[in-house]
C-alpha cells in the first residue's frame, strides 16, 4: 500500500473501533446469536457473541499504530515541520470537545454516564501525535549536530509529558513513534522483530496485569491491546514508501474527519440513550 491507502485503511479502522462502542457488538451480534440458540445450534450462538465479537475488535486495534508511523514518515517528508505540527495541533484543539462528548457518549451507552467527570477525560491522541511529532523534531536536530544519545532523553522526556497530560495512548504512543523512525531503515524482518518489545513496553502495564492475574478477562485484554497493536505495527511493512494521490483536499479530509465523526458518534450516542 502506498501513503494515502494506508491512510485510508487506518481511519476505516478508527471509524470501526469507534463506532463499536456507541453500537457493541454484542448487542449488533444478538439476532443471529438468538436465530442460532432458536435453531438448536447453542455452541454457534455462544461463539459468536464471545469469540467473534472478540476477534473482530483487532480491527480497531490496528489504528492507532499505523496513524504514529505516519507521524515518523511525516517528520521525513515535510518541507516545514511547524506547519505540519501546527495542523496537527489545530486538528487536536477542534477535536477534543467532541472528543469528551464522544467519551460521555459512550458511557451513557454502558450505563456509566453517573460516574463521568469532564476534567478526567484525557487529551485525545491528535495531541499526543504533535507531541511525538515535536520530539522526533528536536531528536533529529540533536543527532544531526553530533548528540544522539541527548536526544534519547528527549524521547524520556516526551513520555513523562505524555503521562503528566493525560494524553491519549500515553507515554507508550511515544515509545512507539520513536522506534518508527529509529527503525525505519532496517529491512522488514529486523523492524517486525523491533517493533514486539518496543509495543510489550509500550502496553507494560497491561503485561503486568495479566502476569499477576491470568485469568480470561486480563488476558484477553492483553491479548487485544498488545497483540492487535502489533499487527498494526506490521501492517506498517506493507507501505511501499510512495506517497499516492494525496493532494491538499485529501489532506482536508484527513484531518477534518477525525473531530467529525466522534462528534457524528456523539450524536448517535446520544440519540441512542436519551435522558
Amino acid at each position: 500500500m502506498n501513503y494515502k491507502q494506508l491512510k485510508i485503511f487506518a481511519a476505516c479502522c478508527m471509524l470501526f473501533d469507534h463506532a463499536v462502542r456507541i453500537f457493541p457488538l454484542y448487542q449488533m451480534a444478538a439476532p443471529l446469536a438468538d436465530w442460532l440458540w432458536s435453531n438448536g445450534h447453542t455452541a454457534a450462538a455462544d461463539w459468536v457473541l464471545d469469540d467473534l465479537t472478540f476477534y473482530l475488535m483487532f480491527t480497531g486495534r490496528l489504528a492507532a499504530p499505523i496513524f504514529l508511523f505516519c507521524i515518523a514518515q511525516g517528520l521525513l517528508h515535510t518541507r516545514d515541520v511547524n506547519r505540519y505540527l501546527r495542523r496537527i495541533l489545530i486538528t487536536a484543539a477542534a477535536a477534543q470537545v467532541p472528543y469528551a462528548l464522544f467519551d460521555l457518549a459512550q458511557s451513557r451507552v454502558y450505563g456509566a454516564a453517573g460516574q463521568w467527570l469532564w476534567r478526567e477525560v484525557p487529551l485525545n491522541i491528535c495531541f499526543t501525535l504533535a507531541l511525538g511529532l515535536a520530539a522526533l523534531a528536536v531528536y533529529r536536530l540533536l543527532s544531526q549536530k553530533g548528540h544522539p544519545i541527548s536526544g534519547l532523553l528527549v524521547c524520556a522526556a516526551a513520555t513523562v509529558l505524555a503521562r503528566l497530560f493525560s494524553m491519549e495512548g500515553g507515554k507508550g504512543y511515544i515509545l512507539l513513534i520513536f522506534t518508527f523512525y529509529l527503525t525505519r531503515n532496517r529491512p522488514s524482518w529486523q523492524r517486525a522483530l523491533w517493533f514486539l518489545p518496543a509495543v510489550i513496553l509500550s502496553r507494560w502495564g497491561l503485561v503486568q496485569w495479566m502476569l499477576t492475574d491470568f485469568t480470561a478477562g486480563p488476558i484477553r485484554n492483553c491479548l487485544l491491546n498488545v497483540a492487535g497493536n502489533y499487527l498494526g505495527m506490521l501492517c506498517t511493512l506493507t507501505c511501499t514508501g510512495e506517497k499516492g494521490d494525496a493532494g491538499k483536499g485529501f489532506q482536508r479530509f484527513m484531518y477534518g474527519f477525525y473531530p467529525l465523526h466522534l462528534a457524528l458518534l456523539a450524536l448517535a450516542g446520544f440519540l441512542r440513550t436519551p435522558l
